[in-house]
Formats: structure tokens, sequence, C-alpha cells
């Protein structure tokens, strides 16, 4: 640097820190880099590192997607905040809060990426071996692909990888979303068939322009820019929540504004598991549930938040998403001081079997049964993960028929998810614990044409597979001109119109020789699999401890805390 070069940093360096005024700074952000720090091409590079990071504290940080898909992103920040344009170890702006603030893009470029329709998934390549087999054998070129990642935390190793068997990868995704279509590609029970791969070959590009509502103060720069919120966080607005709809959305930490895998906005959160889970608890469950089931909660998600990392969503600029696919994120606009207690009084712990994570899922209400993890997903099975009723006795399911099912489903009285002590107000539904649903032909014939599926007409609707639980794993349509099968419980749930549950046993109802409707009895709300959320709200109802619950939902598993 010469000297005219110092003097001109010295003269700006001294208006940027304490910023007071309007100011128009339209200057390129790298004048100001660190030649001794991360460059913004490293800190671009990071965004696709799918690792953990720490904070001082030795708390484990993750990247959430906020949104993405955006035209612009208005923000307002509830106090003062810094802009670091090209990440850590970068320039450094002090701004005002209390004003409107705006990010665009400009000159945006998308990525280019290769994409195939994931078949199968396994911990080892041998367990693939059949359905590679059987892809080769209908005329389809595939492979398998290793994921997932190996990472030490507090003497602790975590090891989440798994091989993934794709259609042959490709850049051309029209092909692939024609072969996602396709009734002939065999789809093994452990992937959903909607699901496909995708892995990053050049990033997306574009200068992020961000300006204040006044357009006297802006900042540019490639390809990311990183905002360091107020703790008490802003207000983000347009943010598209689960109903499609847009919301005012408060965030706190960092925010990472970058182009995504299309070349539009994404925005992304950068904050640590605890400030994470403050917008994840009181999203999953009820905050005005017990302490000990919010507790349970608590690390349950924490457990799930750090199992999730480097598994999913390989080709964005995020760990993990705000969508159920993850878990559900609401920021600071959902946290709750009760569901905050919970997470300060369970602050690092997190769920083992052995020397392995806890797979610590969990659902909505399992009906007085809980699922296995193989029957619902083909997923290999653990001892933690089995079909239990969900009692004080902790069976195994023991419906021989559907007239033993409907016997238990006519009584739910010693359910933890079904009935509250005397006194206690449930929080779980009937409607919840115990449901009926009629489905006439017609819903039935709109399924089979939105599956691409003409039959004729139905003479026969058959279940031909159960789960351990009596969960319907397998089903059959006869009509005149063909027979379907639909197999695991999520697609079976979805085909008869986003049944509540896979637990249930069906009356068929014809006129003639062809049926005329269905009638169905079933229990429960989600796959079943876990943690029965309902379920851990009467143990706690009944004075359970958080640790009480957790060795229930996953017999031998214990509770450590790691920082």
């Amino acid at each position: 640097m010469n000297k005219h070069q110092g003097s001109f940093f010295r003269r700006w360096k001294h208006r940027f820190i304490g910023l007071a005024g309007a100011l128009l700074f339209c200057l390129p952000a790298q004048v100001f880099s660190q030649s001794t720090e991360l460059t913004s091409q490293d800190n671009h590079a990071l965004l696709y590192a799918h690792q953990l990071g720490f904070t001082s504290s030795g708390a484990p940080s993750v990247r959430i997607r906020i949104a993405d898909g955006l035209e612009k992103l208005r923000f307002v920040p509830q106090g003062d905040f810094r802009v670091m344009p090209a990440g850590n170890g970068g320039a450094v702006i002090e701004l005002k809060g209390g004003r409107v603030y705006e990010v665009t893009l400009k000159n945006a470029q998308p990525g280019h990426y290769q994409h195939g329709v994931i078949i199968g998934r396994a911990e080892s390549v041998e367990a693939l071996d059949d359905s590679r087999t059987e892809c080769v054998a209908r005329g389809f070129d595939c492979e398998i692909v290793p994921i997932g990642s190996v990472f030490a935390l507090r003497g602790n190793v975590f090891d989440n990888r798994e091989n993934i068997l794709m259609t042959r990868r490709t850049a051309d995704m029209t092909t692939v979303r024609k072969l996602q279509k396709l009734s002939q590609l065999p789809i093994d029970s452990s992937v959903d068939s909607h699901e496909i791969h995708s892995e990053l070959l050049t990033y997306p590009t574009a200068q992020i322009s961000f300006r204040d509502e006044s357009g006297m103060i802006r900042v540019l720069h490639q390809n990311l820019m990183w905002i360091e919120l107020p703790e008490s966080g802003a207000k983000l607005y347009d943010i598209i929540g689960e109903d499609g709809k847009p919301h005012a959305l408060v965030i706190n930490s960092k925010l990472i504004v970058t182009p995504d895998q299309n070349g539009r906005l994404a925005v992304v959160q950068s904050a640590d598991i605890e400030t994470v889970l403050r917008g994840i608890v009181p999203a999953e469950i009820f905050a005005s549930a017990p302490e000990a089931a919010l507790m349970a909660q608590a690390i349950a998600a924490r457990t799930t938040l750090i199992g999730q990392v480097g598994t999913r969503h390989f080709a964005d600029p995020w760990h993990l998403c705000n969508q159920q696919h993850c878990q559900v994120y609401r920021g600071l606009s959902g946290a709750d001081s009760r569901t905050d207690k919970a997470i300060e009084k369970t602050r690092g712990q997190v769920m083992f079997s052995d020397k392995n994570l806890v797979q610590s899922y969990y659902s909505a209400h399992c009906g007085g049964m809980s699922a296995g993890s193989l029957e619902t997903w083909g997923l290999p099975e653990r001892s933690y993960l089995v079909s239990r009723s969900d009692d004080a006795q902790e069976r195994g399911a023991f419906f021989s028929n559907d007239a033993s099912f409907l016997a238990w489903w006519h009584d739910s009285s010693k359910d933890y998810c079904g009935s509250a002590p005397s006194g206690v107000k449930p929080f779980a539904s009937a409607k919840h614990a115990r449901w009926s649903k009629e489905i006439s032909i017609s819903d039935i014939e709109k399924s089979l044409k939105k599956a691409g599926k003409s039959m004729g007409r139905i003479q026969e609707i058959q279940i031909l597979e159960r789960g351990e639980s009596y969960r319907v794993t397998r089903m059959k349509l006869v009509g005149t001109e063909g027979e379907y099968e639909i197999s695991r419980e999520l697609p079976i749930r979805r085909f008869l119109g986003g049944l509540k549950s896979a637990l249930f046993v069906m009356e068929v109802r014809k006129r003639g020789q062809f049926v005329e409707s269905i009638s169905l009895k079933g229990a429960g709300f989600g796959h079943g699999v876990g943690m029965c959320q309902t379920g851990a709200i009467g143990m706690a109802q009944r004075g359970k401890t958080a640790v009480e619950i957790l060795q229930h939902y996953f017999p031998g598993s214990r509770i450590e805390t790691l920082w």
C-alpha cells in the first residue's frame, strides 16, 4: 500500500466506525480486505463446505436457509449492526438500526449442477447390490455416490456417512425430471420416489447491492455479503412462510446474502445451535406443554440438527432448510420464554446410542403404537427405533388381525398420547388419537390420474403387507385394465388423499363387482417413528422427566452434555 492509499484508508476508516447521517459509499469492498485473513473467494467457497463451525464458547454453528428465489430483501435492524461485505476477515462497516435497508442482485448468473434420481440409501455399498442389479436389469444406468462426513466434537466422533444409489448424474434437469416420473425406475423403500440429488459444479455468481432506504448508503460486493445483526434481531419482510404467503420474520446473529442455484437472492442465517433451537422448538411442539416435554423436544431437536449436517442440501449455500424436510424454523418470530428456558436447561445435551448419535426422529401423534424405522423407510433397524405401545407396558404390536386392531382402536385410555391424568386437560385431540375417513372411488381415480395410471374400473383394493406396528406398507389396486401397487407409508398416505397416518384398517364397499368407496378407521398423525410429541406431553403430565421421556421413546439411549 503506498502513502496515498494509506491516507485514503485512514480518512474513510473513521467515517465507517460510528457512521452518522447520510453517507454515499459505492466503493468496492475489496479495497479494505486484509490479506492475512480469508479472501472473499475463500468465504464464498466455505458457504458450500458442509461442515460444522464453532463459536468462541465451543457451541457448534450452522447455516439455515431463511429464503431463496427472492428479487430483493427488505429488513429493519432493531439496533445498530455491522456489514461485512467480504465476510469474515474483510472490511467492517457499522450502521444504524431502525431504518429500512434493501439487498438486491445485479448481473446474476445461475450455477451449474449435475443431478440424479435417488434409488436407494444404505450405510454400506453391499446393501445396495440388489437394487443396483434390478436397476441395470431394467435398462437404467446408475451409480453409487458416498455422502455425509466424519467430525469430532469434545472427543466424540460423529459419522453420518452413507451411500446413495442414483441414476447416472447429468446436467440436464429435464432428463432427470422425466426419469423421476417413470414407474419402471426401481425405487427402494428407503427413499422418497420424488427425491433428486444435486451437486454443485460451478458457483452461481452475482454482484450484491446493499443500500438504505434513502439510497445514500450503498455497498457493492461480488457473490456474498455478511450482515451481523444486533442481539434483538432484525425484521425481514416478505419471507414466504409454510402457508405460501409472505410474512415478516425476526432473525438475529448473522445473515448471509448470496445468489442461489438459479441466480436469484438467497438469505441464509449463520448462528450457533442454541440460537437456532429458539426458532425450532416452539415451531415443533406446543410452547404451553409441560417443561419436561419441552426439554425432551429440545434435546431431540438438537441431536437432529447435528446429525443432519453434511447429509442434505449439497448444492446449496446452507446446511439445513427451515421446512419439514429438515426441521421447521421460524427464527425469533416464534421464540417463547418457556421453550427458551427448556433450551437453556438442556444446553449442549444430545442423545447417544453406544458411540453414535441417536437418529432422533419425532412425529406429532403415534396413535398409541410407535413405528419402526425399518417398516417405515426401509432404513437399517435400530434397537431404539422399533414398534412398541405408547404406554407403561411398552409392548410390541399385538394385533393379529383387523378385529384385534379394532378392539384396541376403541380403547385409548392407557396410551400416553391418547389420554391425560384425571383433572388434567389433554393436549391430544381425539381426531388424531382415533380417526375415521370415507374415500369415494372418484377420489381414488383422481389419485390414479395424478400418478399417470389408467386402469379402467376398479374391482379390488387390497392391503398386501403391514409393518410391525400394523401400519400399511404395501397395497394394490386391481382394475379392468391393469393393476397398480403402492409401497411405503408416505406414498400410501398421499395416494389416499393425505391420510393422518398409515395405521388403519379398511373396509371396501362395492356396487356389483366394482369398488364404490372405502371406509378407514385409523390412529395417529404422522409417521410415528421415534418420539411421539403428544405422548411426551402425556408423560410429562404424569410427572415423568425429560430423561424418562427420551428413554421411553429411544430405549437404551443416553444423554451427554457436549458444550
